[in-house]
């Protein structure tokens, strides 16, 4: 029986409805699983007429068209510059201007969404707006730029680059500060705390939307806070000093809970941890106080692992566009190229050459594969060279070792994966190309994702069934210390779709992970047992 919820009713963040469960009228349930909760304050509810509805349709269309404008707008210049040497030189001496061209690209995008944002907005105030208005709209319209950012200037996160580009949008960053990608974030409304650390695939602020009424609202981070990969802080959320926030978790429900100096909560909801494993060993200087020598090895490494996956980018682009005009050119000449000549008749000859751009664009499909296993390939060198074997240990956040990997990872993410390996997620081809990056996986195994990093960490058995978005986590970065360690995946064991997966962890044979759950690290899942939720405890 699939789940059901009835009018009016309402599943919060971070929540999931399990196979046959309802939420009947009026009611708001909460979690993973979901359970009843008790329902928050609701604004009125507004419902425009027709007219103004496919008004607002309309308006949202045209704004849809806008983004491609403004990739197209940031590649212009590089591409301009690359395409004047190309004329200067029958060569390919252009593809060296490559690294300006994928540089300006990052730069001009980078202050377009800027100049979106003031111009646009102007200083954003928390408060209730309608969602049938010019105020959501041009808040709808900001978000999707940022949105942008994420998919395209990706390798920008997670960098010592991001602090100045947030502040530039409005944000509050705290010396050492340090931002992953964060999502949903409204620049104005966010204040991070001198040393906090925000992980992967953080949501921050995103606005609530209920009835046709808009809510948002301020986000504050503490000193040294830690928010885990893919947790959640709502509209309004205030995190104290030295706060840990769990991965796949929210905060707690009472804001005093929140404000607590040193404590620790898990979980959707939250509960609260009594202690925690801290790292210890590491100096304050490689993990909070960095001197200028580590600050500069940083900022080189970071550097060229912003600019590389555009760079190759270009790259790859320029020599698919190159290849198809000269095998226009083959085919307009193809009664005088004697390989043709050898196996097609005059006629057929005469045919190719009224037809050169049809049987070229014939031609793009095994192109576009050839450049997408270019940008795979790019990848797997990547990793044999810098790192070669992902082993189990701990590195603090200013080191070479914690720099490189970022670097394999934002080729992966953001070169391999656009290119070739989200197209081939719940294929034996994508099994194929882990393999090759260290990964141990079995027979006939079942993978739609590619969130992966420390490959080398990762064992899946035969005809085990890796499920959409979930997230393979090898490492995890606490007091600012990156812990790495493997997980087993068994024969025949199930990882539900947007479940989080932690390192030291095992899955025994024919063991299941539900949809939207968390297992905790050092855990283990019997052979056979189901689990579910955030964190994971036994199916009902």
């Amino acid at each position: 029986m699939p789940p059901w919820m009835e009018d009016d009713a309402a599943l919060e963040d971070l929540s999931l409805l399990p196979r046959g469960g309802v939420i009947p009228r009026g009611q708001t349930w909460l979690g993973s699983p979901a359970r009843p909760a008790s329902a928050a304050a609701r604004a009125g509810a507004h419902r425009p007429g027709a007219g103004r509805r496919c008004a607002f349709g309309i308006l949202h269309g045209l704004g849809a068209l806008i983004f491609p404008a403004l990739v197209v707008a940031a590649l212009f210049p590089g591409i301009v510059m690359m395409n004047e040497l190309n004329y200067m030189d029958e060569y390919y001496w252009y593809l060296s201007v490559a690294p300006l061209a994928g540089l300006s690209f990052i730069v001009i995008l980078s202050l377009e969404i800027v100049a979106v944002k003031w111009l646009l907005l102007g200083r954003v105030k928390e408060g209730t707006h309608r969602l049938h208005t010019l105020e959501y709209f041009r808040r709808w319209f900001f978000h999707q730029t940022m949105d942008l950012s994420l998919d395209i200037l990706g390798p920008l996160y997670a960098s010592i680059f991001l602090a100045p580009w947030y502040k530039m949008l409005g944000a509050k960053l705290g010396d050492g500060a340090e931002v992953s990608t964060a999502s949903f974030i409204s620049p104005d409304l966010l204040s991070i705390g001198e040393g906090s650390f925000i992980a992967d695939s953080v949501s921050m602020g995103a606005p609530r939307v209920r009835d046709g009424v808009v809510v948002t609202g301020r986000n504050r981070v503490g000193k040294r806070s830690f928010i885990g990969n893919s947790a959640l802080l709502p509209p309004g959320a205030v995190i104290g000093d030295e706060v840990l926030i769990g991965c796949l978790s929210v905060p707690p429900a009472r804001a005093a809970d929140a404000l607590r100096a040193d404590s620790a909560w898990l979980g959707s909801p939250a509960i609260f941890l009594p202690q925690r494993q801290k790292s210890a060993g590491f100096s304050d200087e490689t993990t909070f106080h960095p001197n200028r020598k580590l600050r500069a090895q940083r900022a080189a490494i970071e550097f060229f692992r912003v600019l590389a996956p555009s760079t190759g980018f270009i790259i790859i682009i320029s020599l698919l566009f190159s290849a198809l005009l000269l095998l226009k050119d083959y085919f307009s000449e193809a009664a005088d190229q004697p390989l043709l000549s050898f196996f097609f008749s005059q006629a057929q000859l005469e045919y190719f050459g009224d037809h050169e751009t049809l049987l070229s664009l014939a031609c793009f499909p095994f192109l576009y594969v050839a450049c997408g296993l270019a940008a795979a390939l790019i990848t797997l060198a990547a990793k044999w060279t810098l790192v070669w074997r992902y082993r189990p240990g701990e590195k603090p956040l200013w080191s070479t070792a914690v720099w490189r990997n970022e670097l394999i990872n934002a080729l992966h993410e953001h070169l391999a994966a656009p290119f070739l390996l989200d197209a081939l997620t719940g294929t034996p081809f994508l099994c194929w190309h882990l393999r090759l990056l260290g990964a141990k996986i079995g027979r006939r195994a079942y993978v739609e994702t590619t969130d992966f990093t420390e490959f080398d960490l990762i064992r899946i058995g035969d005809e085990a069934a890796l499920n959409a978005d979930c997230t393979i986590q090898t490492h995890l970065f606490e007091d600012r210390v990156m812990k790495m360690s493997t997980i087993q995946i068994g024969p025949r064991a199930r990882v539900g779709a947007g479940s989080l997966v932690l390192y030291d962890t095992v899955l025994g044979e024919r063991a299941a992970l539900g949809d939207l759950s968390l297992l905790m690290k050092g855990e283990t899942l019997p052979a056979g047992s189901r689990w579910e939720g955030i964190p994971a405890q036994p199916a009902q």
